[in-house]
């Protein structure tokens, strides 16, 4: 399966708290108001092929097709610095301000994430954006992080050895949602398809995790991962790539 990239957004006029040296990401949503959802496609489309039009500066629009948020474009923007965030981006937004909120009934607030490396898996910032994105959003209690990250990462390990070919990215939130919150972003070009297998499609993985960690450990490591999410700490949407409203690479 080709590697794709589960490109995310961020508003680069948003400012907070960062870390010189991460990664960051960020997303917010957008409902158009009501019988004006051409009028708001066209005006994100002009926006972005004017002011979004190199790697550097690029943006991704992605349509929600599942969950509470279905209608809702998300805009995307990612591998971006610290530095990035110092930049003057007055123009654009004026330019969104003037060209495209008006066709805007609401808008989400954005939400900035740093990308944990190594708890990603075939992640590849130079590919292509997926043509879907599946997003898992968890809410982890304080307390219980290790064992949310234990399984985790025993898990992309595994994962690797065992040669999968899925494509996924960890995020941990900056700023902008709930404390201790993180979201799993998996990219895939085809349902039919699907999001990724092993290089041996018979194996058993639970039984290949007990060889590799120790008898019976997927049940105890799974159990105490489920245990270190919040109730209804969980949330589960799709989103479609909308190529006339993102840059074109």
């Amino acid at each position: 399966m080709k590697k794709v990239l589960l490109l995310l957004l961020i508003p680069c006029f948003a400012l907070a708290q960062t870390g010189p040296n991460r990664e960051y990401w960020s997303t917010d949503k957008w409902t158009p108001k009501k019988g004006m959802t051409n009028e708001f496609e066209a005006a994100v489309a002009k926006k972005t092929k004017k002011f979004n039009n190199t790697k550097e500066n690029a943006f991704f629009t992605y349509k929600i097709i599942t969950g509470a948020d279905q209608g809702k474009y998300m805009r995307i923007a990612g591998n971006r610095d610290a530095a990035n965030f110092d930049v003057d981006n007055t123009a654009e937004l004026d330019y969104w301000m003037k060209n495209v909120l008006p066709f805007a009934e609401g808008h989400d607030g954005t939400i900035r994430w740093w990308r944990m490396k190594g708890n990603c898996l075939n992640w590849d910032n130079d590919a292509p954006p997926a043509r879907f994105i599946e997003m898992e959003t968890y809410s982890v209690r304080r307390d219980k992080m290790s064992d949310f990250f234990r399984f985790w990462r025993n898990d992309v390990k595994l994962r690797s050895e065992l040669g999968y070919t899925g494509v996924f990215g960890v995020f941990m939130l900056e700023t902008g949602g709930e404390a201790f919150q993180l979201m799993v972003l998996q990219g895939y070009n085809s349902h039919a398809e699907g999001m990724g297998q092993f290089a041996n499609p018979e194996l058993d993985y639970v039984d290949e995790y007990n060889k590799k960690y120790g008898w019976r450990m997927h049940s105890a490591d799974r159990l105490a991962f489920n245990e270190s999410i919040l109730p209804q700490g969980i949330r589960v949407e799709t989103a479609e790539l909308e190529p006339e409203m993102s840059t074109k690479l």
